[in-house]
């Protein structure tokens, strides 16, 4: 069984979900062998030394042009196997989350308990967030088989995230669909020495990804379904059903993910410059998720840089 390791760093107006409607969070994440860390860390140092800051930030690289060639460049390398996961939560998505998925166990007639959090109520939003991420990588590695370890970037609070983080997937291992899935998925805490050194990586595309949903989000919003996609069976109850799909597609976008090229300019995204990288589904499209600012979850699925699709999650 293959082995990755997941270096993740996160970016936003503060360092979880706020309540917020100007807000913004994501997490970026650089999936690799751990053989290859070393060269990894080798290039993080030399973007580095490009911009002239050994802790580097998002900015740094993508208002130069060397380094932001040198980033996609990296990403692309056909020697090094990397892939990539990012999930985005715009202003209070994660508190209006929690309200549609309420309002969704009532209708379906489930049970329903508040959400809380041992860190205090405003923490609930990123208890939320951790959760879902969870959710993706605990899926992503169970249904194509692979092993991963995480760790994230220096904070106070690993402890508190590693606990969310645990407990989710353990509450995952229980369902049929991702049985023993806890075996696969574990969250280490720190990044420490090479590792640390590809947190910045990390933390690049994290601020890249926050960059695009903040400039391109507003057609990604408009193509969701504001009632939520209700249907006759509670989707939280089917999880274990052979038949059940994936999420429904409610847009197809034929044009590119950004109109300028991604090395030339420092005004946008590089997101076209390196999205073949990103985690992939049974149809081979690169995957990112998001929240909007009313709650609602989705992904985006890249057939290729002029073609995408709009995922979207069910209440």
């Amino acid at each position: 069984m293959k082995k990755y390791i997941a270096v993740f760093d996160e970016t936003g107006t503060s360092n979880r979900p706020q309540s917020t409607e100007e807000s913004g969070f994501g997490v970026g994440a650089v999936l690799f062998p751990l053989e290859q860390a070393p060269e990894l860390a080798r290039i993080s140092k030399h973007l580095g030394s490009i911009v002239g800051k050994e802790d580097y930030k998002y900015k740094d690289v993508l208002q130069n042009e060397a380094a932001r060639e040198l980033f996609i460049q990296t990403l692309n390398r056909t020697s090094l196997s990397i892939h990539l996961f990012a999930f985005y939560a715009h202003g209070a998505c994660m508190i209006h989350e929690g309200r549609r998925t309420k309002d969704a166990a009532l209708a379906y007639g489930r049970e329903y308990k508040e959400r809380s959090s041992p860190r205090g109520e405003r923490f609930v939003p990123f208890d939320s967030f951790i959760a879902y991420m969870a959710s993706c990588i605990a899926a992503h590695a169970a249904t194509n088989e692979y092993a991963v370890d995480i760790y994230w970037d220096r904070r106070t609070d690993l402890d508190q995230i590693k606990a969310s983080f645990d407990e989710h997937i353990a509450r995952q291992s229980d369902t049929q669909r991702y049985r023993n899935v806890a075996e696969l998925v574990s969250f280490n805490g720190r990044a420490k020495n090479d590792l640390a050194l590809i947190t910045r990586l990390a933390g690049v595309l994290a601020g890249d990804v926050w960059r695009y949903f903040e400039s391109h989000g507003t057609k990604i919003w408009t193509a969701l379904d504001v009632t939520g996609l209700p249907g006759e069976y509670d989707p939280h109850m089917t999880v274990d059903d052979p038949d059940v799909t994936g999420p429904p597609c409610v847009a197809v976008f034929m044009e590119r993910l950004i109109k300028v090229e991604p090395v030339r300019t420092s005004a946008t995204s590089m997101l076209q410059g390196y999205y073949k990288r990103f985690l992939k589904n049974e149809n081979k499209e690169n995957l990112i998720s998001f929240g909007d600012p009313h709650g609602r979850l989705g992904i985006i699925g890249i057939v290729n840089g002029h073609h995408w699709k709009i995922y979207q999650l069910p209440d």
